[in-house]
C-alpha cells in the first residue's frame, strides 16, 4: 500500500481517519517493534492493524486488551470490539464476564443490541440454577425487539410467529425447571403465547418436580406423560431398568416392556378421560405398556397420562426413559 507499486514516484501518501501520534506509533512498531499502547489509544491501535493487515501488531493489541479489567460500564464496547476484530482470546473472556455477571449485564439498554450469535454463548456458558425468570423475560423482549424490526420489513409472520423464530435457538439454554410455577402460569403461558400446549406442559412438569416418562420412536419423536400412581418409586426403578431396551411390539394400538411385577393395591389415581388417546399402564400380565385407550380393560392398571409430538409412531422401535 505504501510501495512504488500502489503510486507515483515523490507522491504524497494521505493517511486518513487516525491522528498523527496514534500513527506514529504504530510506524514506530512496524520499525522497531515496540510501541507505547494505552486504554486512550487501544482502540485506535487494533483498527490500524487490522486496516494495514499487519497481523502480529493486531496480536500485541489484543494481549493488551486481555489485560483490561471487564466491568459492567465496559463489557458491551469490549464485546463489540471482539466481534468486529475477530479477537478469539479475548472474545472468550468477555463472553465469561458476561455469563457470570448475566443478571446485572442483560439490565443494560445495550443488551437488545446483542447479535444473537453472542448471546446464546453467554446463555450457553451462564448458571441455569440461578435468576432464570430474569433470564428469559430479557431474552423474550431481545427477540420481540428483533421481531418488530423484521416485521417492519414485512417477513410475513405475525409477533408471535417471529418472536419464537428469534429465541428458539436460545430457548435450550434457558432452565425452566428452575423457574417458579407461579411465574410460568403468569408469564410464560398468560403472556408470550408462543409455546404449544406440549411445551408449556413439559415446562410445568420439570418446574414441579414431576417424575415424567417419555417414549422415544426410531425418529426421535417423543411421547410424554407424568407418572400418577402409588409406589411411584417402584414405577421408577422399573422403567430406569428398561432404558435403551426396545420394547416387544404387540399392534399399532399396544407395545410393552418386560417387567413382570404385581400391580399397587390401592386403585389407580388416573380415570380414562377421553380427551386422553395414550396411556402408561400395568397390564394384565404385569408389564409396563403404552396402549390406546379404547383397548385399555379392568385388568389394566393407569400410571399416565401420555401425549404424544407430531409425527410419532409406535412401534418395536420404541425406547423408555425417566426425564
Amino acid at each position: 500500500m505504501l510501495s512504488e507499486r500502489w503510486r507515483k514516484p515523490d507522491e504524497s501518501i494521505k493517511i486518513e481517519g487516525y491522528s498523527f501520534d496514534d500513527f506514529k506509533e504504530f510506524l514506530t512498531f512496524v520499525y522497531s517493534g515496540e510501541c507505547q499502547i494505552t486504554n486512550k489509544n487501544i482502540f485506535s491501535m487494533i483498527d490500524i492493524a487490522e486496516f494495514y493487515g499487519v497481523y502480529v501488531f493486531k496480536t500485541i493489541c489484543e494481549e493488551f486488551l486481555t489485560k483490561t479489567e471487564l466491568n459492567l460500564e465496559n463489557i458491551y464496547q469490549m464485546i463489540q470490539i471482539s466481534n468486529k476484530y475477530s479477537l478469539t482470546e479475548f472474545n472468550q473472556l468477555v463472553i465469561n464476564f458476561a455469563s457470570k455477571n448475566i443478571s446485572t449485564f442483560l439490565k443494560n439498554e445495550q443488551f437488545y443490541g446483542l447479535e444473537k450469535c453472542t448471546l446464546k454463548k453467554i446463555l450457553e456458558l451462564s448458571d441455569k440454577t440461578k435468576n432464570q425468570e430474569v433470564v428469559f423475560e430479557a431474552v423474550y423482549q431481545w427477540g420481540e425487539k428483533q421481531a418488530k424490526e423484521g416485521l417492519e420489513a414485512d417477513n410475513g409472520l405475525d409477533l408471535n410467529d417471529a418472536i419464537k423464530t428469534q429465541i428458539s435457538d436460545l430457548l435450550p439454554f434457558i432452565s425452566f425447571q428452575n423457574m417458579s410455577v407461579d411465574y410460568l402460569v403468569f408469564f410464560v403461558v398468560k403472556q408470550t403465547d408462543i409455546f404449544t400446549v406440549s411445551e408449556l406442559r413439559n415446562f410445568l412438569w420439570a418446574s414441579s418436580g414431576a417424575r415424567v416418562v417419555q417414549i422415544t420412536d426410531e425418529n426421535g419423536k417423543k411421547m410424554k406423560g407424568e407418572l400418577r400412581c402409588d409406589e411411584i418409586k417402584k414405577v421408577v426403578d422399573e422403567i430406569k431398568s428398561q432404558k435403551n431396551i426396545y420394547c416387544y411390539f404387540g399392534c399399532s394400538a399396544y407395545c410393552y416392556w418386560e417387567t413382570i411385577q404385581s400391580k399397587p393395591t390401592t386403585p389407580s389415581k388416573l380415570i380414562e378421560n377421553e380427551k386422553v388417546d395414550w396411556y402408561l399402564i400395568y397390564d394384565s400380565g404385569g408389564d409396563i405398556a403404552i396402549m390406546h385407550r379404547e383397548n385399555i380393560s379392568d385388568r389394566d392398571y393407569l400410571l399416565a397420562e401420555m401425549f404424544a409430538d407430531d409425527g410419532f409412531i409406535l412401534n418395536e422401535k420404541c425406547k423408555i426413559e425417566i426425564v
